[in-house]
């Protein structure tokens, strides 16, 4: 008798990282610009260049794309700096290897300009870097014992569904657009922010069909020097090559915009270059076959069994829920112009789940005067509920904010996101199995049917393997109806096989 195993291969999650880091730099006004009077805004967008996993460690490197929004000294005018912010940053990620798929979102979580003088801005820039690292793994199981032709062997099957991660990978891709914005002409593009999401995604035999939207958050200059927000989403497709990728199995995608690139031409056209890194999972339920137990009606079976643990993965419906805050300004808001908001991070494990929201304000005072606000408000989500074992991913906020005269501005803060769920399901394996020892004989010799009385629920199972019987012998030596795996509170008989 031989056990007859099963290779399976599957992907899990090593690495989960959720972690920020600052940067800053110091540049000199050009001499083509007036003198700084008052720094009114800034607004940043990362271009990530290289995020390059390495023995233990992640490197990642880009640049921090800073506009700083200014009143020239004696002026009331509006001005603009461009100051680049260049950054290397190396996570400390013990196991990963340089092959290991790796997905990492970079966001700019805050960022502030101040004047150090009239020639001179410091800048600071708070990024928020989240990082998610596979590995392929895999398992030899015991499914089923091949008997050799020998019937006095017994063996209970058990069989339970785990959904495996079966593909993880990151491809990149660019995506090319010109869109023509309503009321654009002649206008001048200060800042350009974007966020990703998905839409669809359909696997083919090595490939995949991924859709989704690029949401932009615009700033615009009039020649005035009045500050136009606007908005614009952008819809597209991309079918990406995929090695190792099943048809038909359900595959889903997470995205991270690593730079957005964009010109307004004098006729209103808005040139967009994204690139964009995709994360490719796909998921599928493995029905497993277990060995549960074990026995031979003649001989004493040793077998030899470890513990081995599967990681089931799976992506649950996305959630999108509603809250409300107050936001404190230095200055009553009589005009909002634009309100934007990156999800930090859930607060899941209090009684009180909360959302930690970093929200930008431009908005304009009674006076007429430009202001803005960046700040940290906490949105409480009373209606949140997360399955055992689910974590939230993939997190966006939208921000809408009403004019507000009494020092606080009302808030309207949409929370998105998905919910992954993995753990770890035992299975007990064996190993090796033998029979050589010769099973003690019933007392006394000779027996074979013995009546006995069960009083507590015993399965059949159960008594056919003290007595050297089968539970389909004492099924059919009490007349029990086919199925029954269960008995209690009756007389049975239970046939004994020569031994």
């Amino acid at each position: 008798m031989e056990p007859i195993r099963t290779d399976l291969q599957y992907y899990e999650p090593t690495h989960t990282i959720h972690t920020s880091f600052t940067e800053r730099t110091d540049a000199i006004v050009p001499d083509a610009e007036p003198d700084i009077g008052r720094i009114l805004c800034a607004y940043a967008s990362v271009s990530v260049k290289d995020e390059l996993p390495q023995n233990d460690r992640i490197l990642l490197s880009g640049t921090v794309n800073t506009v700083v929004l200014f009143r020239p000294d004696g002026q009331d005018t509006i001005r603009f700096l461009q100051i680049p912010l260049s950054f290397a940053h190396i996570e400390e990620t013990p196991g990963i290897l340089p092959e290991s798929p790796c997905f990492v979102r970079c966001q700019v979580a805050d960022v502030s300009a101040s004047a150090v003088n009239s020639r001179k801005v410091s800048v600071t820039a708070t990024l928020s870097l989240e990082v998610e690292v596979f590995a392929e793994s895999g398992v030899s199981l015991t499914e089923e014992i091949d008997a050799e032709g020998d019937d006095a062997l017994e063996v209970l099957y058990g069989s339970q569904t785990v959904p495996l991660l079966r593909h993880a990978d990151v491809r990149e891709y660019t995506v090319l657009d010109d869109v023509e914005l309503a009321g654009a002409q002649g206008l001048r593009l200060i800042s350009a922010r974007g966020t990703l999401r998905p839409v669809s995604c359909q696997s083919g035999e090595s490939q995949v069909t991924l859709s989704g939207e690029a949401v932009l958050s615009l700033l615009l200059l009039d020649d005035t020097g009045a500050i136009q927000p606007m908005s614009q989403v952008i819809p597209y497709t991309q079918v990406l090559d995929a090695p190792g990728l099943h048809a038909f199995l359900p595959t889903s995608a997470r995205l991270s915009l690593r730079n957005l690139d964009c010109m307004l031409r004098e006729d209103g056209v808005l040139s967009v270059g994204l690139g964009v890194r995709a994360l490719l999972l796909q998921q599928g339920e493995e029905n497993i076959q277990t060995v549960r137990d074990l026995y031979h009606l003649h001989r004493i079976l040793n077998f030899d069994t470890r513990d081995v643990s599967l990681c089931a993965y799976h992506t649950d419906t996305p959630f999108v829920l509603e809250s409300s805050a107050m936001l404190p300004v230095v200055r009553p808001a009589s005009e909002i112009l634009m309100a934007d908001g990156i999800c930090l991070s859930l607060d899941t494990k209090s009684a009180s789940p909360e959302a930690r929201v970093q929200v930008s304000l431009l908005y304009r005072d009674p006076a007429g005067s430009l202001c803005s606000e960046q700040q940290i408000v906490s949105a409480p989500l009373p209606n949140l509920t997360l399955p055992d074992g689910a974590r939230p991913c993939d997190l966006s906020a939208r921000v809408s904010a009403s004019p507000g005269n009494d020092g606080n501005v009302p808030l309207r803060i949409t929370v998105s996101g998905d919910l992954i769920t993995h753990s770890q399901v035992p299975v007990r394996d064996i190993t090796a199995l033998s029979a050589d020892t010769p099973r003690p004989p019933l007392e006394p010799a000779g027996t074979t049917l013995i009546l006995r009385y069960i009083h507590t629920a015993v399965p059949l199972w159960e008594i056919g393997k003290q007595y050297a019987s089968t539970a389909q012998a004492i099924r059919q030596a009490n007349a029990l109806p086919d199925g029954t795996d269960i008995v209690a509170d009756t007389m049975l008989l239970i046939p004994v096989y020569a031994q």
